[in-house]
């Protein structure tokens, strides 16, 4: 399972499964859902951090 997260800020961000080709927005099945809550927006942001950090040791800069 993977998810793709686009959060412009901590206040609103869009969590689904969709990959942004056209032939995936043709014809695959997908969902997202769009999440207004500060709060959780702003963990989801947090997190995204973190998994970037170096102490994280998940994701390397490109």
């Amino acid at each position: 399972m993977h998810a793709k997260v686009v959060a412009a800020d901590r206040r609103v961000a869009l969590l689904g499964s969709a990959n942004l080709t056209g032939r995936a927005l043709r014809e695959n099945v997908e969902i997202g859902v769009v999440l207004r809550d500060r709060a959780t927006v702003g963990h989801l942001v947090d997190h995204l951090r973190w998994l970037r950090s170096p102490t994280a040791g998940f994701m390397r800069p490109a």
